[in-house]
């Protein structure tokens, strides 16, 4: 059951000539599905009491405001994101003749091949580290396939072979026939898992999601539960009972129900039947399959999009535009600034409302060439250089203020005692974002026109439309850093994943992962297993964008409630956790910044120079185990307002907007 309230635009029965047809391609060639329990048992697996409910990830870039009427069903379980694929026709001359599909009496044949190979790959190790050629779960199909070695290797094929460790429900098919009324029939994607268990009717079912087509015809992916289990000890076959984590990346006899694939089609017309044989076979699309994005209009530094367009410009010299526009290049970084400071309290202190980084109230003079150079020669000056090139800039005052792609950041008073540089520590922006704000620095770009004043992809032109969509669609994930990361681990920074054929330079963006090297599985094998582990250790400094560190809660209630006269002013001066007074803070008409995680129980640390700052101990992560049973009862973090000033301030904005976190669930009460 999809939500009605982002459904797209009635088809506007756009007439395609099929004669006049010279290739098709797929969009987005890259998309995020997420996961989440609507529709699913304790176990993970489909309720045949219930439906899935669900609703498209984002289809036009730079739109803050939530999709859903709510992230949760009627049951209080959390919606799926699902992903939507379309399909674009091109004249022999390269140019866009626009979506086909059957309102224009196209037929679109699907087919689908994805699969779950964490569990089957080599334990993890950061990108800038030593390859690591231990396996995971090294008591199960052990031996590499034939031919094969232990390498380490993120493309290698010759652990294929271990079939037990492996959920893979093989390419899948799916399509609407012409006029055909009501729903088709889903395809599930559903696997086994076998692990150490010794007979193979003993593996448990895994379903990876489901494959269902919108009305139109066009593809639409749904991903898994996001349900975790082990399948040793007495909890192997309930969600509630399970043994705790015992490792921060690496669990043995784990499996979760994220997944990655490749996304195919066949295009047919009655008035030419030989269509899909006259014109090029398309390139494959690719689905990744991650976890639910926990605040929505809030956005990394460095997307998947930005990565793959530093490659791509290197590569293929390819750009999405000429020049530097500051509503498409500058403004996504510096207003994305203020909006994590929702959801981290540190960058809440420096770009939070009428602070000195608050971008949002400066926008008019940071968005024009003649406007205040100096601020835009202060901010250029605080990004750190791409690719670790000063080694002289690992320090928190630099910006981004995140971890790198070598473990977490250093802060001030902490050891220096680390594996490799310490400037790897430290993310930053790619070559071709860190250009542009040099660019703009100077005073050379375009103002440009934002994102966000359209709603539907439909109202832009067709020629839009393909990267629109890929930019809309990536904006949302996290490009930087991937230690290992949320939606790809860091084979998402080698270039060897990506397809540069000349035959891709004329499509508008040409981004492709290359399906010969890169399997079904290769591209979240990598990642934590399973993943709520990571997800609940990486705070402060990874990724507040996915998973938030620090949350304003509304007086009075955990709920959602806006009290009588809001104003910012009471968000720059919250009630934090621990003041000696809980209970008369609990009477301030004032918002409370709160954990995200509270209510899951702390890892500890422990002193580990050599590897981290504070490691966490080797054999006790309570905190993931915690993940594993409560993420489904965290909350949302949302868009609220404009809400307005209480004290006026000549020249700046008499409102902003605020993120609270709503739809929280009990978690305490819930032991």
């Amino acid at each position: 059951m999809a939500d009605t309230r982002r459904l797209p635009l009635p088809p506007q029965g756009n007439q395609v000539d099929p004669l006049k047809i010279a290739r098709v391609e797929i969009f987005p060639p890259i998309g995020i599905a997420r996961v989440g329990n609507s529709g699913a048992t304790d176990t993970g697996e489909p309720d045949p009491k219930s439906k899935i409910e669900f609703f498209y990830g984002p289809e036009v870039p730079g739109v803050t405001d939530v999709p859903v009427s709510s992230f949760r069903d009627g049951n209080g379980k959390i919606k799926r994101q699902a992903a939507r694929f379309r399909v674009y026709a091109y004249d022999k001359a390269g140019n866009v003749l626009g979506e086909i599909n059957n309102t224009g009496d196209y037929t679109l044949n699907w087919s689908v091949h994805v699969a779950n190979k964490k569990a089957a790959f080599y334990c993890f190790s950061g990108r800038l580290r030593q390859r690591n050629t231990n396996l995971r779960n090294p008591d199960v199909d052990s031996e590499p396939a034939q031919g094969g070695h232990l390498s380490g290797d993120p493309f290698d094929q010759s652990l294929e072979g271990r079939k037990k460790l492996i959920v893979d429900p093989g390419p899948q098919k799916i399509a609407r026939r012409l006029n055909e009324k009501g729903e088709v029939a889903p395809v599930q994607l559903k696997g086994k898992f076998q692990g150490s268990l010794p007979n193979a009717s003993d593996a448990v079912d895994v379903t990876l999601g489901e494959l269902r087509t919108d009305v139109a015809g066009r593809l639409v992916f749904i991903g898994g539960s996001g349900v975790a289990r082990s399948i040793q000890g007495p909890g192997a076959t309930t969600k509630l009972v399970q043994p705790e984590i015992i490792s921060e990346f690496d669990s043995l006899d784990w499996i979760d129900s994220v997944c990655d694939g490749w996304v195919d089609v066949q295009v047919g017309h009655a008035k030419r039947p030989n269509l899909a044989r006259e014109i090029p076979k398309p390139h494959k699309a690719t689905v990744l399959s991650g976890p639910p994005k926990f605040a929505w209009g809030i956005d990394s530094p460095v997307t998947l999009y930005d990565t793959m367009e530093n490659f791509y410009k290197e590569k293929m010299s390819y750009v999405e535009h000429s020049g530097t526009d500051f509503y498409k290049d500058i403004w996504p970084v510096l207003a994305g600034t203020y909006r994590l400071g929702w959801v981290n309290a540190k960058a809440f202190q420096g770009h939070g409302p009428r602070g000195y980084g608050d971008y949002l109230s400066q926008e008019n003079d940071l968005s024009t060439p003649n406007g205040d150079a100096a601020q835009r020669q202060h901010i250029f000056g605080r990004l750190r250089e791409p690719n670790f090139r000063n080694k002289d800039q690992a320090h928190v005052i630099l910006m981004p203020r995140l971890s790198g792609d070598n473990g977490d950041a250093i802060e001030p008073g902490t050891t220096n005692n680390i594996i490799g540089e310490p400037i790897q520590r430290f993310s930053a922006l790619t070559e071709v974002q860190y250009n542009r704000f040099k660019d703009w620095k100077d005073g050379k770009f375009v103002t440009g026109t934002p994102y966000g004043t359209k709603k539907w992809i439909e109202e832009y032109d067709k020629a839009e439309q393909p990267v629109l969509l890929t930019r809309a669609m990536l904006e949302q994930t996290i490009g930087d850093p991937l230690y290992p990361g949320i939606e790809m681990y860091w084979i998402a920074k080698l270039a060897g994943v990506y397809d540069f054929s000349s035959d891709l330079k004329s499509l508008h963006p040409p981004f492709r992962v290359d399906h010969t090297k890169v399997l079904p599985g290769f591209l979240s094998r990598g990642l934590s297993l399973p993943w709520q582990s990571d997800f609940d250790l990486c705070s402060e400094h990874w990724w507040p964008s996915a998973r938030p560190d620090h949350v304003f809660v509304l007086p009075g209630t955990e709920a959602f409630g806006v009290g009588n006269g809001m104003s910012v002013e009471d968000f720059m001066t919250p009630v934090e956790p621990g003041i000696d007074d809980m209970a008369k803070a609990s009477t301030l008409n004032v918002p409370r910044r709160k954990g995200w995680t509270r209510g899951l129980r702390d890892t500890p640390e422990e002193p580990a120079a050599n590897i981290r700052p504070a490691e966490t101990s080797a054999s006790f992560f309570p905190g993931s185990t915690d993940m594993v049973q409560f993420w489904t009862r965290l909350g949302f973090v949302q868009k609220l307002g404009p809400v307005p000033f209480k004290l006026a301030k000549a020249g700046a904005p008499t409102q902003a907007p605020v993120w609270v976190e709503q739809e929280r669930q009990d978690i305490n009460g819930f032991r």
